[in-house]
């Protein structure tokens, strides 16, 4: 009786509570949560994408518009040497499409690993619910353990640190964790950005330089103009 009168006046007990097993047991059950999704542990996809962004720009370093606008003069479209420096542009820029497209699959896996943390975040904060109200009680029981049984009131001084403890790990998790987001989303929303206008703006004067019949000096340095931008732009995600 005295158990549930305690337990209905807001968690901290009455002096009639006993450190019993029952007692012990009841921060048993609080002390039980779910393990973390092994797929959290295992994914790393920050620095995927980091890695996959590293190789995209060092395709983007290697094209060359000038040497494909060095082959363009009449003897060059004479021998075919036009059609060769075409091909090869076009080629390296391929592989830079290429290099985007594995971005991509990181950055895809970058929005499932969010989804994750968030979850993550979320149980925790339950279990720190459920510690918090287990710590509270757990502290009125001992002020009131006068007289108590030596070795339960130990055990029960055990369980209760074991909880306090998780309780502070948590906090520095769930901190952890809500950084990773925020570093994977500053991520995820700077390869929109190169998705949905940099890269196009990119493939469009690339498009411009290889597929003139004679490639104009100016097509050459809106290239490289925009090719020097998107790499800019690429390096900022590798030093943040």
């Amino acid at each position: 009786m005295a158990h549930s009168e305690a337990a209905a006046g807001g968690g901290v007990p009455g002096f009639l509570v006993p450190i019993d097993d029952a007692a012990v047991a009841e921060l048993d059950a609080a002390a039980v949560t779910r393990g973390f999704d092994e797929a959290l542990l295992r994914m790393t996809p920050a620095r995927d994408m980091r890695a996959r962004i590293e190789t995209v720009v060092d395709l983007l370093e290697k094209m060359d518009p000038a040497g494909l606008l060095k082959k363009q003069g009449p003897i060059s479209r004479l021998v075919g040497a036009d059609v060769e420096a075409r091909l090869q542009f076009e080629l390296a820029s391929e592989k830079v499409v290429a290099a985007m497209r594995q971005l991509k699959i990181a950055a895809q896996n970058g929005v499932r690993m969010r989804m994750m943390l968030d979850e993550a975040v979320r149980e925790i904060e339950t279990d720190q619910m459920r510690f918090e109200a287990a710590i509270m009680t757990g502290r009125g029981r001992l002020k009131c353990a006068a007289g108590s049984d030596e070795f339960m009131l130990a055990r029960y001084e055990r369980r209760l640190a074991n909880i306090t403890a998780m309780h502070a790990a948590n906090i520095l998790a769930i901190e952890q964790l809500k950084l990773a987001k925020v570093v994977l989303t500053s991520l995820l929303d700077r390869f929109t950005d190169v998705e949905t206008l940099l890269l196009p703006v990119w493939q469009r004067h690339v498009l411009a330089l290889a597929s003139a019949a004679g490639a104009s000096r100016q097509a050459g340095a809106d290239f490289s103009e925009t090719n020097t931008k998107l790499i800019d732009f690429l390096k900022q995600d590798l030093s943040s």
